[in-house]
């Protein structure tokens, strides 16, 4: 994954929002969106998928896809 920290930013500043706000949306805490903002660290597949969950339009960018390049998707049931 290219520099998260960058992308993370990035949204706020697209979403104008500051990491609490982005912690209320998606369910990271507090710490975690502003260690995010800095760079303290990245996340883990948990926070991750939070994040994506609360802003899927944003998934390709911050897993580096390119739409074109994926094969078509299979969803399976459970």
């Amino acid at each position: 994954m290219k520099d998260f920290t960058t992308k993370f930013n990035l949204i706020l500043k697209n979403e104008d929002m500051t990491p609490t706000k982005m912690s209320e949306i998606s369910g990271i805490t507090r710490t975690a969106a502003s260690d995010y903002k800095i760079g303290r660290s990245i996340p883990s597949v948990q926070n991750l998928i939070k994040i994506i969950n609360a802003f899927p339009k944003y998934t390709l960018y911050i897993l580096d896809l390119d739409a074109r390049e994926l094969p078509q998707q299979t969803f399976l049931k459970n």
